[in-house]
């Protein structure tokens, strides 16, 4: 094991058992330095990697801090579709989340990674919905949501209108455009959070994104059969959780 490994092992472990409490601060550098009998950048490099862990924070000209270590949401692994007042929703744990602020409707080439998802070409156009969620009383933002649409379904509709009514974009689908009763499909996974992401969900660094992309499908009229939307939402994922029930196999 290199040495910052068990550095950053010891240091971990008095965090763990309170040693170092949550807003307290850790040993300056040269203090780690004589405790472990190490260099500089040994301790430099331990420090980072309970910085990406999320266990402590740097502060500009203040030392390092220990984070508090927040509850997490569970958000429950389901698999059917609500609607309330406002519009479809797909969890019950996000139910209450609204917008902070007006969505940003852009078009542009698709990203690679939505390219298969939506069937297209690389290089072909999509219109681009990003929104920013949170709790209205809070005022934080706890998710970001961007929607990809097809840009020869969607530019110079309704769907490419920040504002697009009652119902959102899938009343208009739906009713407005003919495409039917939409299904949906769901994927969970994590990867490294984007600086703009970090910047909006005040992440720490290193902390990862939990990301559910969604597609949406058409079942009826000129967009019959194809993926209209690929939807993409992005939280903090030292804060939120899924959770989802296990039954016992009828032959046991």
């Amino acid at each position: 094991m290199a040495r910052w490994h068990e550095v950053a092992q010891e240091l971990r472990k008095a965090i763990v058992e309170g040693t170092y409490p949550p807003g307290t601060k850790i040993p300056k550098e040269d203090e780690l330095e004589l405790e472990f009998g190490c260099s500089r950048t040994t301790i430099r490099r331990a420090v980072a990697q309970l910085t990406t862990e999320g266990l402590v924070r740097p502060v500009r000209r203040g030392g390092t801090t220990v984070c508090e270590q927040s509850e997490r949401v569970s958000l429950a692994l389901d698999t059917v579709v609500y609607r309330d007042e406002i519009g479809y929703y797909f969890s019950r744990a996000v139910q209450n989340l609204r917008p902070l602020r007006p969505p940003t409707v852009t078009q542009g080439p698709c990203p690679p990674d939505v390219v298969p998802l939506l069937g297209l070409q690389p290089g072909d156009s999509v219109v681009i919905r990003d929104r920013v969620m949170g709790e209205p009383d809070a005022g934080h933002v706890v998710q970001l949501a961007t929607s990809y649409l097809p840009a020869d379904l969607a530019a110079g509709t309704i769907l490419a209108e920040p504002d697009t009514g009652p119902g959102g974009i899938y009343d208009r689908m739906e009713s407005d455009l003919g495409w039917g009763a939409l299904d949906w499909e769901g994927v969970i996974a994590a990867r490294a959070a984007t600086a703009e992401e970090s910047r909006l969900l005040r992440l720490a660094p290193g902390v990862p994104v939990l990301c559910v992309t969604r597609t949406t499908i058409a079942t009826a009229g000129a967009a019959e059969g194809r993926v209209v939307e690929v939807n993409l939402t992005r939280r903090d994922a030292t804060r939120f959780e899924v959770r989802y029930p296990i039954d016992r196999s009828q032959s046991h």
